[in-house]
């Protein structure tokens, strides 16, 4: 009996390692396979450390930290406006967290060999979708026949623009792969990588998200200032990246529409000035004279957030639920509603109360306020914090959390799969730093 249940477990250890190698490609696919990946990865996980009582990746400091935060998902969705659609949307967010530690448990039993596996299966990604990408750009349309999306390239992401989401967010978890493994010692593999680099962050500006060209390059010049090793490397792919980009706006100038030209108008700095005849301007024309957080339709989902909030201070008005609220008339105040305000921590605010948000941002100030730590302590005193790998993976998760850009919402399941993945490889560095 003792060794079927054996055998078992090792059949849904392999299980577990396959969906992890192949998460790169499952998340290319759409939402519903990563998230049918996660949710097996999940389950299995539950039962292997049940089975052999390995209650330590549930008694930790993390887990407890985690766990408290789930508390508070459940008060604030059982004082919700609705309970029950918020509970029935909150109570599965669980799951996020069992395959971190899914990650963390399956990364310290074949650690070298999985690596490698997902260092592969990243490259190929990535290859393909550049190739596709350059295609798309020049050609008009990819190798399905797909067209290019205005000015945006979108790959094998079809009319879904998250290329550059895709991309900004696992590129650091990439290199850090590529750290650990110590890829530099073979120098075609060198050579390859910086080409792939170069190959990203050039099509993040081509994909036209720009949150995503800032994350690329904010995480590229973190590493640039913290890290130990590798500084040529990131330096060199930034120079090159910013060759590329401006050949590629004389090329083709469309491309700096949206990263350049409309984030410009969206702002509010395009001035029209009164004409000589004195004619008063028109509110559209005036509305365009002020300043605005983002743009103007980021800004009306904070206004609404922020009527939403102040109603519901303390616990907000329950996870998921501003889509069901937006449209009542005494929070929409523009034509239009969104499924979330398309900022994590303005979601918290509104969705989760002050609890919700001071939990969250706390959390984010922890993470930064180690890294600012790391860097000052490396200037002043040469003495590291981190690892290389460690700050890769922290360059991962600080461009998730980081609070003042437009984001996607926050109980996105695509989105969490790539915001829990560098979690489980972090906590599995700390605890191999422990022993």
């Amino acid at each position: 009996m003792i060794n079927i249940i054996s055998n078992k477990i090792n059949l849904f250890e392999k299980i577990i390692y396959f969906l992890i190698i192949v998460l790169p490609i499952t998340l290319v696919s759409g939402p519903f396979l990563s998230d049918l990946s996660i949710s097996i990865i999940s389950i299995l996980f539950i039962y292997i450390s049940l089975k052999n009582k390995l209650y330590f990746y549930y008694k930790n400091i993390y887990s407890k930290i985690f766990g408290l935060f789930f508390i508070i998902l459940l008060l604030t969705s059982i004082f919700s406006i609705d309970p029950f659609v918020s509970l029935k949307k909150t109570i599965f967010f669980f799951r996020f967290w069992i395959f971190t530690l899914a990650v963390w448990y399956i990364f310290s039993l074949k650690k070298e060999k999985l690596l490698n596996l997902l260092i592969t299966t990243f490259t190929i990604v990535f290859i393909i979708l550049i190739i596709d990408g350059y295609i798309q750009f020049f050609l008009k349309e990819n190798i399905f026949g797909w067209p290019i999306q205005g000015s945006r390239v979108s790959s094998l992401f079809k009319d879904e623009l998250i290329l550059g989401s895709y991309l900004s967010r696992l590129l650091p978890i990439y290199f850090a792969l590529l750290v650990f493994t110590k890829f530099e010692k073979k120098k075609y593999k060198y050579f390859l990588f910086f080409i792939i680099f170069v190959g990203i962050e050039t099509l993040t500006f081509l994909s036209g998200e720009r949150v995503a060209f800032f994350f690329v390059n904010a995480s590229s010049i973190m590493l640039i200032f913290t890290m130990q090793n590798y500084k040529v490397f990131r330096i060199c792919s930034i120079i090159m990246s910013v060759i590329l980009i401006l050949l590629l706006i004389n090329i083709y100038p469309k491309s700096t529409d949206r990263i350049v030209d409309k984030t410009i108008n969206q702002l509010g700095f395009e001035k029209i000035i009164e004409n000589n005849n004195g004619v008063e301007l028109t509110d559209v024309d005036k509305s365009k004279q002020k300043k605005y957080i983002f743009s103007l339709e980021h800004q009306n989902h904070y206004v609404s957030s922020i009527r939403m909030f102040k109603d519901n201070i303390f616990t907000g008005i329950g996870p998921r639920m501003f889509r069901y609220m937006c449209p009542l008339e005494e929070y929409n105040i523009w034509e239009g509603c969104s499924t979330h305000p398309h900022n994590t921590y303005v979601q918290l605010l509104t969705e989760t109360g002050i609890i919700g948000f001071a939990f969250g941002f706390i959390i984010f100030l922890i993470i930064f306020i180690s890294i600012i730590k790391h860097f000052f302590y490396k200037l002043l005193k040469n003495r590291i914090i981190y690892n290389d790998f460690q700050l890769c993976l922290l360059s991962a998760i600080m461009i998730s959390i980081w609070p003042f850009v437009p984001t996607g919402g926050f109980f996105n399941n695509w989105l969490n799969i790539i915001y829990f993945f560098p979690v489980g490889l972090y906590l599995n560095s700390l605890h191999l730093n422990n022993k």
